[in-house]
């Protein structure tokens, strides 16, 4: 499944409920919208992570079957690699544990 195919599928799932015309939601529904559009934002901002490469933004010109999907691989990749590495590993001090043993 290309990535393209899968930004549609998602989007027809996961949309919120709209209110009844002359009607107030439900409290379920409310707390169904609520948890979509915090699940939507925590998406959006992985998108414009990986969008951060920019070949992932413009218009990709390379025809060869199977490069967009390679390229974005590669996108998602590189902003796997940036938050892992975003907060540095805790500092360690060898001599409180050689000292504590």
């Amino acid at each position: 499944m290309r990535f393209h195919d899968l930004s549609s599928l998602i989007t027809e799932k996961f949309t919120g409920r709209k209110k009844p015309r002359g009607q107030e939601l439900s409290v379920a529904d409310r707390f169904l919208n609520h948890r979509i559009s915090s699940a939507r934002v925590i998406v959006e901002n992985v998108i414009a992570g990986v969008k951060r490469c920019r070949i992932v933004k413009d218009v990709l010109r390379l025809t060869t079957e199977g490069i967009s999907d390679l390229v974005m691989e590669i996108a998602c990749g590189l902003h796997n690699l940036r938050v892992s590495c975003r907060h540095p590993f805790p500092t360690c001090d060898v001599l409180s544990l050689l000292s504590s043993g």
